[in-house]
């Protein structure tokens, strides 16, 4: 047996078996988890695994909505069979998407899930919601696959690529998803309805001000990072939904949601995601601008005299293979945010506990969703990848997508 179907049964067979709170919005719960776990399996980055939860996410959310009517659904499925049971609909949609998005090694897993999970609540898969959930998946799923993620990966070199400001990849990584910008949106009208405008001008007081903050608070060996904020630039390295989907458990598991509730919150905060994360890429590849790294290294070159350029500058952390602007954690935290905060408060009133992947043991403790979108602000700089320009406006623009996609989405 292979080392990714250990894993794959590993994560599967250890999320069936946590302990949870018992309302009927549970199985929801209980297949949000088992599909990041298969996203970790899968070793998805952090837009394609965005995009399998939302596929995931929706696909739940219209099964249950189209049984109980409470909340309007993604796309138009037809009337529910007569006698469906929301949970079986919720079960078997999450079981086909995911088995449409991940490799067949996961499926055995998958399969063992759903007779586990089945069994658990009292179901059967006589239950004419199984066959409802899984024809309501299989359209999502067939809708989605030809949204342009697949042909997002190409050979990248940006226009007028080695001039001061513009993008140029560091070491040999190749660009990564320079089409995801164009991969259809889920919620917006368009994918230009919340781009930001361009990033400071390289002569401008305020790129220098970002420029100085970064060189020195972002460096590999600098003298005035904390070890503390050492520790948050290595904690944010996670990818946003690992880290938001378990503030999101905390907060549902808080309160007393029905199963309707429970899907149309998690579907919303990644439909906010995947489309804030469409319109970032889209900012990324057309402004095409320098990553700190290379930004500091050829600081003499940039026209501007409060620069100081140093040859022999590095980052905390690696430089990824993408343009700097606009930051795309800032981005979805902010989205995935504000989200979470328009519909339960940016104080939902317990203390939310995040942890991450990337630094274990060191665990974030919030008394609003608002503090932790400020804290990978500030995270990015640590880690000497992005100028706070770009966090801030990251930040603005997730906000904005998810705004609307809260106002105009499964209402």
């Amino acid at each position: 047996m292979s080392k990714l179907i250990l894993l794959t049964a590993a994560l599967l067979v250890s999320a069936a078996s946590r302990p949870h709170v018992v309302t009927t919005g549970d199985v929801v719960m209980e297949w949000n988890q088992r599909a990041i776990d298969a996203t970790i399996a899968a070793g998805q980055g952090a837009l394609p695994q965005v995009r399998s939860m939302t596929i995931v996410q929706v696909a739940m959310h219209d099964a249950v909505n189209t049984i109980t009517g409470k909340y309007g659904t993604y796309r138009a499925s037809g009337p529910a069979p007569a006698g469906a049971s929301s949970e079986a609909a919720a079960i078997a949609a999450a079981h086909r998407a995911m088995k449409g998005l991940f490799n067949s090694s996961q499926h055995p897993a998958f399969d063992a899930a759903r007779a586990a999970s089945l069994a658990a609540h009292g179901l059967s898969e006589a239950d004419p919601g199984i066959a409802w959930g899984e024809s309501v998946a299989a359209a999502i799923l067939a809708e989605r696959s030809t949204d342009g993620a697949a042909q997002a990966t190409f050979p990248y070199v940006a226009p007028n690529s080695g001039e001061p400001g513009v993008w140029v990849t560091i070491g040999t990584a190749a660009a990564q998803l320079p089409g995801w910008g164009k991969v259809n949106h889920w919620v917006l009208n368009n994918t230009s309805q919340f781009h930001p405008g361009p990033p400071p001008e390289l002569k401008s007081a305020v790129y220098a001000r970002d420029y100085q903050e970064i060189q020195e608070l972002g460096a590999a060996m600098s003298p005035t990072r904390t070890g503390y904020q050492t520790q948050i630039a290595r904690f944010w390295l996670a990818s946003p939904s690992s880290i938001w989907n378990p503030v999101a458990q905390q907060i549902i598991a808080a309160r007393t949601l029905d199963i309707s509730d429970t899907t149309r919150a998690l579907a919303l905060m990644y439909l906010a995601a995947a489309d804030a994360s469409i319109v970032c890429w889209d900012a990324k590849y057309t402004h095409n601008f320098w990553r700190p790294q290379a930004a500091i290294r050829n600081g003499d070159l940039d026209g501007n005299e409060r620069t100081v350029g140093d040859p022999a500058w590095s980052p905390l952390l690696g430089t990824p293979p993408h343009p700097e602007y606009i930051s795309g954690h800032t981005t979805n935290s902010s989205a995935m945010a504000t989200v979470l905060a328009s519909l339960f408060g940016d104080a939902p009133g317990i203390p939310l506990i995040a942890t991450s992947t990337t630094n274990p043991g060191f665990k974030r403790e919030w008394s609003t969703l608002s503090e932790g979108v400020d804290e990978v602000i500030e995270a990015r700089i640590y880690s000497g990848i992005h100028f706070r320009t770009s966090d801030e406006v990251g930040a603005k623009v997730g906000e904005k997508v998810a705004r609307f996609v809260f106002n105009n989405a499964l209402r």
